[in-house]
């Protein structure tokens, strides 16, 4: 097809973001992993025919638009077992919205995804740790961000707080004035799928209550993206200092909740919150709240 115009590319970096979070929320949000994928989909979000997608987005990547969709939900499949060694394929397959207990064994085998057992044996960790936690349940709420390409060490700044979660805030704010925030988060999407843990895609901004998603179109024109946060029982553990400091903290996290009885929401990503900003405290005071979802 020869050079894609910036235009077009930047369409398809839509349609990739789209896929990521699509597999990353994959169980947990009002909007089916299926339908949000379908090549129509897509096309409505990045403004492009279906045909014009298809052939683009393999021209622009190498592999077919529907081969990359379930090649990166296997991925993010698989960090299931990569987190929770305890759980089992038919408790994963259900979980994830197969028919059968096979259904994700078959998804991954198909997608070349490393095999259950070896998954399993990725984080094994027979340590002592135990961090202290609280439960805590929050109600229903909306999930607004900008829909743009962010990395773990571009969120630290000053300037990322000023053109992410001011232009979130406006952007609510101006048409629902009656909305609520109710704190400042972030979902490292993609953590633990690979072996780099210190970077990887970022979803960062704001919990909004007092807004029905009724009035709210799928697919929103432009950089902003919203989700529906179900209502939920999260266990909450508290991280004070440097954001360097979150990756070795989420070992831990992980480390006491396989050694304990907490029953988790396995497909739910952790969700940060925020407490204070860099821009009002020094780094060593910054508090992070790491909100790990409850099963029900």
């Amino acid at each position: 097809m020869g050079i894609i115009l910036k235009d077009i590319e930047k369409k398809l970096q839509v349609v990739l973001r789209h896929i990521e979070e699509s597999a990353a929320f994959d169980g947990i949000c009002d909007k089916d992993f299926n339908d949000a994928t379908s090549v129509s989909s897509l096309a409505h979000a990045s403004g492009l025919s279906a045909r014009s997608l298809r052939d683009y987005f393999k021209a622009y990547t190498g592999q077919s638009l529907v081969n990359y969709v379930f090649q990166r939900r296997a991925e993010y499949a698989a960090r299931i077992f990569r987190l929770y060694p305890a759980v089992s394929k038919a408790q994963a397959a259900y979980s994830l919205g197969f028919k059968c207990p096979n259904g994700i064994y078959r998804l991954m085998r198909k997608n070349g995804v490393a095999n259950i057992d070896s998954l399993r044996n990725m984080i094994v960790n027979d340590s002592a740790i135990h961090l202290p936690f609280r439960k805590e349940y929050m109600s229903e709420c909306l999930l607004f961000y900008k829909q743009l390409e962010t990395h773990y060490d571009e969120c630290s700044t000053c300037e990322f707080e000023t053109d992410n979660w001011n232009k979130i805030e406006a952007f609510v704010l101006t048409r629902h004035p009656k909305a609520k925030a109710l704190g400042y988060v972030g979902f490292a999407i993609d953590r633990y799928i690979s072996d780099d843990k210190y970077s990887g895609t970022f979803i960062s901004g704001i919990l909004f209550q007092g807004i029905h998603s009724s009035v709210l179109n799928k697919v929103i024109p432009g950089s902003i993206g919203w989700r529906l946060i179900p209502a939920r029982k999260y266990a909450v553990f508290t991280h004070k200092g440097n954001y360097d400091g979150l990756t070795s903290f989420y070992d831990e996290v992980i480390t006491t909740i396989n050694n304990s009885d907490l029953s988790i929401d396995i497909t739910a990503p952790y969700m940060e919150k925020y407490l204070n900003s860099p821009t009002d405290v020094p780094a060593e005071e910054l508090i992070t709240e790491l909100w790990v979802g409850l099963a029900d």
